[in-house]
């Protein structure tokens, strides 16, 4: 693993191109192209989109289903991910209502506590194993993460408000950072794909000095400006090399909290894990990290964590 010193940078925040998410939810029940996703989504919202010129009506935290303005309740207000119920295995999606794209995974309980960064809260964190790292790994794999709702994209009563997370990644401290580039992305009806909203900043994150010998703290960012959006892009640098990470307590919060809105959102059809996604990931294989070295995981775990 080579050492390389990046320079205390500040964050910068900086416009970009309008470009175009590159990932496919491959485990919806419904199959959602985005632009490289390869072609136009044939998803079609299960229940009229609310527009954006609904102001919100009231809120509530950790995403209450009561509301005194919505009596007859919905999804509602701010909520955090911490991943402490979720199965050991790799991360099948959704996740409350938010999709995670192929490399999340939640260690097996005999490597937790070999894990060199601890939960910042509960028990468990999630991992990210970008696809190109494991040997086994196609050469198309993409090293980016997503984010987002997935097949619900383009239902605008899904546009979320992207908080904070603690973060961490596979760096010494010697190495100085982790550089996490974050990207926000919201679907555009017209073009019936997600396209970048200009809004990106690189998060600093200092280095574990006890890398990767463990009681490393993941650090808490907080995320100003992600707002109504339909997902996020994280691409993680050491200096030049694409390296794991990890994270916990994702927050999240609704754009619009009006009642439709919260109807639209409790209403929406569920979308479970297709059958093929499970098959694909056993025939390619969960890798994690270890203090090791890169381990594929058991088989039993993928079945089991559906």
């Amino acid at each position: 693993m080579a050492t390389v010193t990046i320079p205390n940078r500040r964050v910068m925040r900086r416009q970009q191109e309008s470009v175009t998410s590159e990932f496919v939810w491959d485990n919806s029940s419904a199959t959602l192209s985005f632009p490289a996703f390869s072609t136009p989504s044939p998803f079609t919202p299960v229940l009229p989109s609310v527009t954006d010129s609904v102001p919100p009506q009231a809120s509530a935290v950790d995403g209450s289903d009561f509301s005194p303005m919505c009596p007859t309740g919905g999804k509602i207000g701010n909520f955090t991910l911490d991943f402490d119920d979720t199965k050991a295995g790799p991360l099948f999606n959704p996740s409350r209502d938010i999709w995670f794209s192929q490399g999340f995974l939640i260690a097996p309980p005999s490597s937790q506590t070999s894990q060199s960064y601890n939960p910042s809260s509960g028990g468990q964190l999630v991992e990210f194993m970008p696809p190109s790292l494991p040997l086994s790994a196609h050469s198309n794999a993409g090293d980016t993460a997503e984010i987002g709702v997935g097949p619900n994209a383009p239902n605008h009563c899904f546009r979320f408000d992207f908080q904070g997370a603690s973060l961490g990644c596979a760096a010494k401290g010697a190495e100085n950072w982790c550089d996490f580039e974050v990207s926000a992305y919201r679907y555009n009806d017209v073009s019936q794909r997600e396209e970048s909203i200009a809004w990106s900043e690189t998060k600093h994150i200092p280095a574990c000095p006890n890398f990767p010998h463990g009681n490393c703290r993941l650090t808490p960012v907080s995320f100003d400006g992600y707002t109504n959006i339909t997902s996020i892009l994280i691409n993680l640098r050491v200096g030049n090399e694409v390296r794991v990470w990890w994270g916990d307590d994702f927050k999240f919060g609704w754009s619009d909290n009006g009642c439709d809105a919260a109807a639209c959102r409790a209403n929406a059809l569920p979308q479970p894990v297709k059958r093929e996604a499970i098959e694909s990931a056993a025939r390619q294989g969960v890798w994690h990290w270890t203090p090791r070295g890169l381990k594929r995981l058991d088989d039993g775990y993928i079945w089991e964590s559906v």
